[in-house]
């Protein structure tokens, strides 16, 4: 689902015009991001979290020229599913 779908559908089950829903969406996104960069952790309970993961520094083989090569730490975003979407996606039901 692209971000065009998520508008629409957000803005046909809430009645909002799609330019809000729209903006509420670039504003969602910035503000995790924003988080993220301070290097806090974004919880949506029963949704996602969102955290920040360094990869330490490491060396790698390039097999093309036979080389090792030092790569870098780098940072990445870990997001962790939260219950209620990991039992929807697998048929489970709250009456279960």
């Amino acid at each position: 689902m692209k971000k065009n779908e998520v508008v629409n559908e957000i803005a046909k089950r809430s009645g909002l015009p799609k330019a809000e829903c729209d903006k509420v969406i670039d504003l969602f996104v910035d503000v995790i991001k924003d988080a993220l960069v301070e290097g806090d952790r974004v919880i949506i309970r029963g949704f996602l979290t969102f955290e920040v993961s360094e990869y330490r520094a490491r060396d790698g083989y390039n097999p093309q020229t036979g080389r090792t090569q030092r790569y870098g730490s780098v940072k990445t975003v870990k997001c962790k599913v939260g219950k209620p979407i990991k039992d929807a996606i697998n048929g489970i039901s709250d009456e279960e």
